[in-house]
C-alpha cells in the first residue's frame, strides 16, 4: 500500500493543541506516514518547553526546526523567519514529503511555505479566510491562503473569503474548527482535581487571561494594554489565572508585567506557563469568565457557555457568539464589560448559546477529504489558477 508522506508542524502550545485530535488521527491510519515538526516557541524554555507535552502526548519521533532566538522585537522576528527559511529548506532538502499540513497564521508559517513552495511540496492549510484586524497575524494567514493548494476553514464565511482572494471553490472544504473536536473528545477535569492540579480553588470563583501583543500598534504598546488591564483586575479583585502571552513583537513585555502583578499581588494572580490542552479546556469550563484577547474566547469558549471579555481588535474581523463581549483597553471600558459578564442576566442568556464553530468532527472530515485529493498529480495541485468571481 501506498502511503502518503504528510509532514504536520506546530510552532506552539496553541496550534498544537487545536492540531491534536487531527495528529492523533492521522498516525493511527496507516493511509499517511506521518513525521511531526516542532519550531517555533516549543522549542523555547521560556515558553515552559512545550515540547515536553508533545512527547508525554507519546509522539516521540518528532523533527525540530529552531527558529526562536529569545527576541521579540521587530529585528529579532525577521531574524527568527529567515532562520527558520534555512532550516525547512535544510529539512526538505533530506526528506520527501507529499503534503504539509499547517494551521493559522504564525509567523513562523512564513518560514514554512517559503521553503515548501520552493521546494514544491503542496501545502494543506487549516483555518484560513479569518480575519485579525489588530495583528499581523492577517497578513501571515491570507499570504499562507495563497500559497496553498488546499483550504479547510471553519466556517463558510471564511471560505467565501479564500474563494474572493481567487482560490478555487473545489479546493476550499469548510470543516469546522478543530479546537470543538478537542472538547467534544477530551475527558475533562472535575473542580477538584483542576483546583488541586493549579492550586487554586476554581469554585471561589476565577478568571482565565490570555492577552497577546496587538502587533499592528506600536512595539511598547504592549506593555501599557497589559498593565491597564491588570490593574483593573486587582481592582474588580477576581482570582485570575495568566497563560503565557505569544512569542510576538512586545510579548517579553507583556510577561514581565504578568510577574510584576504576581510579584505585588499572589493572592489575586497566578502565571500558568504550560496547562496543556487538557488542563486548559477544564479550566474553562470551570472559570467563571474569560478575558483578553485570545481567539480561544472567540472560538471554543461558547462550548462552555462562558462569558468572555475581549479587549481591542486583535480579534476584529472574526465571528462571534454571543457569549463575547467586546471592549476597549481602557479601565472604565473594562469594569463595565466585567460586570456585563459576571451578571446573572448575562449568563442566564447564554444557557441555550450554540457554538457556530462545528460540531467536533472536523479531524474525521478533513482525513476523508484528503484521501480523496490525487497527491500523485503534484503538479495540478501546485499550478494554481486565479479563480474570477
Amino acid at each position: 500500500m501506498i502511503q502518503l508522506e504528510t509532514a504536520v508542524v506546530t510552532t506552539s502550545r496553541a496550534d498544537y493543541g487545536l492540531l491534536y485530535p487531527l495528529i492523533n488521527k492521522l498516525f493511527m491510519d496507516s493511509f499517511f506516514n506521518i513525521k511531526l515538526i516542532v519550531t517555533g516557541s516549543h522549542l523555547s524554555s521560556v515558553f515552559g518547553n512545550t515540547i515536553d507535552q508533545i512527547i508525554n502526548d507519546g509522539f516521540t519521533s518528532l523533527l525540530k526546526v529552531q527558529t526562536y532566538n529569545g527576541r521579540d522585537d521587530e529585528k529579532g522576528i525577521t531574524a527568527a523567519v529567515a532562520k527558520g527559511i534555512i532550516g525547512f529548506s535544510d529539512l526538505f532538502s533530506k526528506k520527501r514529503f507529499d503534503l504539509i499540513i499547517v494551521l493559522g497564521d504564525r509567523y513562523e508559517l512564513w518560514s514554512v511555505v517559503v521553503a515548501a513552495v520552493i521546494h514544491k511540496i503542496p501545502i494543506i492549510h487549516i483555518h484560513g479566510g479569518e480575519s485579525t484586524e489588530g495583528s499581523t497575524d492577517e497578513v501571515v494567514r491570507h499570504s499562507v491562503t495563497k500559497s496553498a493548494s488546499i483550504h479547510f476553514p471553519s466556517i463558510s464565511q471564511y471560505a467565501r473569503r479564500i474563494i474572493a482572494m481567487g482560490e478555487n471553490p473545489e479546493r476550499v472544504f469548510t470543516v469546522g474548527a478543530l479546537g470543538i473536536d478537542n472538547i467534544k473528545n477530551s475527558k475533562l477535569m472535575e473542580i477538584d482535581e483542576l483546583s488541586e492540579s493549579l492550586g487554586v480553588d476554581f469554585k471561589k470563583g476565577v478568571a482565565i487571561m490570555t492577552f497577546h501583543p496587538v502587533t499592528m500598534d506600536n512595539y511598547n504598546a504592549a506593555a501599557a494594554q497589559v498593565k491597564e488591564l491588570l490593574d483593573t483586575l486587582t481592582d474588580i479583585g477576581i482570582y485570575t489565572i495568566m497563560t503565557m502571552p505569544n512569542a510576538d513583537a512586545g510579548g517579553n513585555s507583556i510577561y514581565m508585567c504578568m510577574e510584576d502583578h504576581v510579584k505585588r499581588f499572589p493572592d489575586k494572580f497566578k502565571i500558568a506557563k504550560n496547562m496543556g490542552s487538557v488542563v486548559y479546556l477544564s479550566a474553562m469550563r470551570h472559570a467563571h469568565m474569560m478575558i483578553g484577547n485570545s481567539s480561544s474566547g472567540i472560538i471554543e469558549s461558547a462550548s462552555f457557555k462562558l462569558p468572555v471579555v475581549n479587549i481591542g481588535d486583535r480579534q476584529a474581523g472574526r465571528l462571534r457568539p454571543e457569549n463575547v463581549i467586546d471592549c476597549s483597553c481602557n479601565r472604565a471600558s473594562i469594569k463595565e464589560a466585567v460586570k456585563k459578564a459576571l451578571s446573572k442576566e448575562f449568563i442566564k442568556g447564554l444557557e441555550n448559546v450554540t457554538n457556530p464553530y462545528g460540531d467536533g468532527n472536523t479531524a474525521d472530515k478533513i482525513i476523508k477529504i484528503l484521501k480523496e485529493i490525487d497527491f500523485g498529480e503534484k503538479e495540478k495541485l501546485l499550478k494554481k489558477k486565479f479563480y474570477d468571481i
